[in-house]
């Protein structure tokens, strides 16, 4: 043993002259001592290049596609619908529009909406409605009265703008019941605000 310390190989100085004791012992009595060949590992050399390492493969994250959902005949929400347009479409020729959308119980507008999407025509309302018989028969009594009123204007000589003020109309009303009426009421001449009687 080598050893700086000297004071500690001569304390181990007693165990290692008892053990090359217990090694004779044991060779005079004929045992043998087998030594192995030596190991032939030789490591790598360290090779010292200037080369760059190769540089790493990218790493790629591979999309797993769920698979589609099986498919339906139609989704529940569009099975829905085309029972709604049968419905309508059912309804349309015996009803009006304001009568499918209560027999329904649906909005007057979605009423609207699948009609337009679907070319659908309803049967027109006898009662109601802008194209009404009694309305029609009102606008055309109010316009005869409106025509009388013209009339009498006429003759106290007062101009149009003064008559559709009177009366409470806009010009395009008081063309359309001149027209209607046959009636000739003389426009403002240049230079003139009332016509001439």
């Amino acid at each position: 043993m080598i050893s700086n310390h000297l004071s500690l190989v001569e304390q181990l100085r007693p165990k290692s002259n008892e053990l090359a004791a217990q090694i004779e012992q044991y060779l005079a009595a004929g045992g043998k001592i087998e030594e192995a060949e030596p190991y032939n590992y030789k490591p790598k050399p360290i090779s010292y290049s200037n080369q760059m390492p190769p540089a790493p493969k990218p790493f790629v994250r591979r999309r797993v596609e769920a698979p589609p959902p099986p498919p339906t005949a139609f989704d529940a929400r569009q099975q829905a619908r085309e029972r709604l347009v049968d419905q309508v479409r059912g309804l349309s020729s015996t009803h009006t529009q304001v009568e499918v959308a209560e027999a329904i119980g649906i909005s007057r507008k979605a009423i609207y909406n699948i009609a337009k999407e679907h070319d659908i025509t309803f049967q027109r309302p006898t009662r109601g409605g802008a194209n009404d018989a009694l309305r029609k028969e009102q606008a055309d009594a109010r316009d005869a009265k409106y025509a009388e009123r013209i009339r009498a204007f006429m003759d106290l000589g007062i101009s149009r703008r003064q008559c559709c003020g009177k009366l409470a109309i806009g010009n395009k009303a008081f063309e359309r019941i001149v027209t209607a009426h046959g009636i000739d009421y003389p426009k403002a001449r240049q230079g003139r605000t009332s016509c001439a009687a």
